[in-house]
């Protein structure tokens, strides 16, 4: 049965996402034109989309300018179909072109603001390309204009870098210098590439976040108050610059993310690779905690009995679990804002799952107390004083031994610092290298090879009070001594899609937009930034049964499941789940199918048809089926697409398991009157879909295939596949001993072939 193997699972909290509103300026859509009272002459040529616009020229979206005293000429063509500009110049002194919309925007209200671009140059000898925004200097008092310049001639702007301040933005170097400029009536701000990028061509991303934190590093008192735009400046006798792919970005903040109790709900927060959760048996109005999108965690506990205690965790799960002796590396550095005056300990916790044992290193805290205070009624013993990095620490054991309880809670060790802090509000910084710790005394309790599977920040109280804590960051410095295994598959750039990768039987692969990283441990990691709200970056690993006898027949016993366990963080829409082709009765191939038990939008199209709501195992699924009209096979069948979504929906930052199983769908399409067929492929993948970035980390990944064999195997090819195995010469006949279809012949196939011999007797 395509069941045998099935198990019940924690069904998802249901919650309705809908994802953040992000905008991005279309540079692809063309602009009113000729309607602005600043337009003194506008000349429109359509040859292959291109328009021509000569300066001077304004409009909503697109600026040429020249002096008007300025015999020569300038103009701008913007092609909507290929989203490219060109700007050109020829006998002017200068020529200045800017495309992006006159958008008033604080850079406080956005979580990503940049301009990306790519430029080719030609018979161009003096320019300079870049970005420019408006902004306010509220030292000096004055309006202002924000130039970066990534590409450029020395003779392009007037600026004196001999006088600049130099600072470095995203590990580049930048001269930054406040001058006037001549027919420009507010402050210039010039921000200049320390190196220009030279050569024929050049692709850049300016990320204005960036650029205002590190001018408000550096002493700037600025306010950016509008959206960047792309610009090009024209100094030379003669020259035209190509742009292409030009993209103004504006990713707006996410709402707070609420976490709920971990004694209410297995639903934790997954954000920007860092797992958040909290937990108290003491259910007060105000305990919760709450994540913003830079990844502080704000925490707030209200404990009614001397009984009570409140957690709060964020840092790194592995599924897979390392040990210290895998590590080069292990250093955490984190930072928290304490509000608290009840017992208390803030510091990093991990867990042993070799050993079941919990270790906390406590480095804040403003008493001993809680170690031995007989709020959860432990076994405690004082084992040994240490001295790390400077620091001295006491060293308990905490044991449970409830005679009630059916489970106990695990083990305890606790490292605390003797040092105790008074004040009942105050800003912690703490670092601690955990190998250190581990060769000074936790080598004395844990073996070296004991799996480590959390290492997180963690914030408790204790016994009755009220308080809060802000964990504001949490580094993860983890080297591994086999990083360098990570097989990586970089689609980002402009060049040739890379190859997938094959690993066994399956092909792990990703399209355009993004990465996809196949670690030693078998996790597959997609993350990308994407532009355009109808962008979808898809990963993941796919297998196919192209021949007719390999082909997965649910009607002779043949059948696919799917283990996943993902951590999901996204600005925008996905979808998890199978993807593949299938067959009709007739063995003729046009149908489309995707099963997706975790989304948090509705993956269909809105012409799709609506054929009911069946349950599963763990949730309901709603069926559709899509005529695709456009496309159309040899055979002259039209392209039809079936879906099978869950109705409820997760989260945007979250961490979600469970197991498809295909037969399920494919039974329920048949019900609802669909044709159905042998599969001929399948995927377990992610999509990522519209504006923003997003990571998604398939923790499992598997595709298990149960066919029924169609070859009848005796106690003879056990001998003969035995001889194989143990490296003898013999001749397989053409036997196909892949019988676990992961495209090797190995002991697990042994043991399959082992059961169907047993089961033909």
């Amino acid at each position: 049965m395509y069941k045998k193997i099935k198990l019940f699972l924690s069904a998802l909290t249901a919650c309705a996402v809908t994802a953040a509103a992000m905008t991005v300026f279309p540079v692809n859509a063309v602009g009113e034109t000729g309607t602005s009272g600043a337009t003194n002459s506008a000349a429109v040529s359509l040859t292959y989309y291109d328009e021509e616009f000569k300066a001077p020229y304004s409009c909503n979206d697109l600026i040429a300018w020249k002096a008007d005293d300025d015999e020569g000429e300038a103009a701008i063509v913007r092609n909507p179909v290929g989203n490219y500009y060109v700007c050109s110049w020829d006998g002017t002194r200068l020529a200045e072109f800017l495309v992006g919309e006159e958008k008033v925007q604080s850079i406080d209200d956005v979580k990503d603001c940049f301009v990306k671009y790519e430029a080719a140059f030609k018979d161009t000898e003096s320019y300079a390309i870049g970005a420019v925004v408006e902004c306010y200097d509220a030292e000096n008092k004055k309006t202002a204009e924000i130039r970066v310049l990534d590409s450029y001639t020395e003779d392009a702007f007037s600026a004196d870098i001999n006088n600049a301040k130099k600072i470095s933005i995203n590990g580049t170097d930048y001269y930054a210098i406040i001058t006037e400029e001549e027919n420009v009536p507010v402050e210039v701000i010039y921000i200049v590439r320390c190196e220009s990028l030279d050569g024929g061509s050049i692709s850049e991303k300016i990320d204005f976040k960036a650029i205002d934190a590190e001018l408000k590093n550096n002493g700037f008192k600025i306010e950016i108050r509008k959206q960047p735009k792309l610009y090009v400046r024209g100094t030379g006798e003669k020259g035209k610059i190509f742009v292409n792919d030009v993209t103004l970005a504006n990713v707006p903040h996410k709402g707070s993310i609420k976490v709920e109790n971990h004694y209410d709900s297995r639903n934790p927060v997954w954000l920007n690779g860092q797992y958040y959760s909290y937990s108290s048996l003491d259910k007060g109005l105000r305990n919760g905690m709450t994540v913003s999108d830079d990844g502080t965690a704000h925490c707030v506990y209200e404990n009614s009995s001397t009984n009570s205690e409140s957690e709060f965790f964020r840092g790194i799960l592995d599924e897979k679990a390392v040990s210290f002796d895998e590590y080069e590396k292990m250093n955490v550095h984190y930072e928290a804002t304490i509000k608290a005056k009840d017992k208390y300990a803030v510091g990093v916790e991990l867990f042993d799952r070799d050993s079941i044992t919990s270790i906390n290193i406590v480095q804040f805290s403003n008493t001993k107390e809680f170690v031995d205070d007989g709020h959860d009624r432990a076994d405690v013993k004082h084992l040994d004083c240490v001295e790390v990095d400077g620091i001295k620490y006491d060293i308990y054991s905490r044991t449970f031994n409830y005679e009630s309880c059916m489970s106990l809670p695990a083990p305890q060790i606790w490292c605390i610092s003797q040092v105790s802090f008074e004040q009942e509000a105050y800003g912690a910084v703490g670092d601690i290298d955990l190998k250190k710790h581990y060769d000074v005394w936790l080598k004395n309790y844990l073996e070296k090879t004991n799996k480590i599977s959390e290492i997180l920040m963690f914030a408790e109280s204790f016994g009755a009070g009220r308080g809060e804590f802000d964990l504001e960051k949490a580094e993860f410095d983890l080297v591994k001594k086999d990083d360098v295994y990570d097989r990586v598959i970089d689609n980002t750039s402009i060049n040739a899609p890379a190859e997938p990768i094959i690993e066994g039987g399956s092909m792990v692969f990703c399209t355009e937009n993004g990465k996809c990283t196949l670690k030693k441990n078998g996790t597959i990691v997609g993350d990308c930034f994407q532009n355009y709200d109808d962008s979808v970056f898809k990963f993941g690993k796919s297998m196919n049964f192209e021949m007719a006898d390999e082909q997965i027949d649910r009607d002779k016993g043949d059948f696919i499941n799917m283990d996943f366990k993902a951590n999901i963080s996204t600005d925008g829409n996905y979808s998890l789940g199978a993807e593949g082709r299938m067959c009709d009765e007739h063995g003729e191939e046009y149908i489309d199918f995707y099963m997706y038990p975790v989304l948090n939008y509705d993956a269909v199209p809105k012409e799709a048809e609506y054929l009911g709501t069946k349950e599963f195992t763990d949730r309901e699924y709603d069926i559709y089926v899509y005529y695709n009209d456009h496309v159309v096979t040899a055979g002259g069948k039209k392209n039809v697409k079936y879906y099978c979504i869950a109705k409820n929906k997760t989260p945007n930052d979250t961490i979600v398991s469970g197991t498809i199983y295909l037969a399920d769908a494919v039974i329920a399409w048949k019900n609802a009157g669909l044709e159905v067929g042998p599969i001929t492929n399948v995927a377990l993948n992610a999509n990522i879909c519209g504006i923003g970035s997003g990571e998604i980390e398939l923790l499992h990944n598997d595709i298990i295939v149960e066919r029924m064999n169609r070859e009848k195997f005796t106690s003879d090819d056990i001998l003969l596949f035995q001889k194989y195995l143990l490296g003898e010469e013999c001749d397989l006949e053409d036997k196909n001993f892949d019988l676990n279809y992961d495209g090797v012949f190995d002991n697990f196939d042994m043991i399959e072939l082992r059961r169907q011999v047993l089961n033909n007797y």
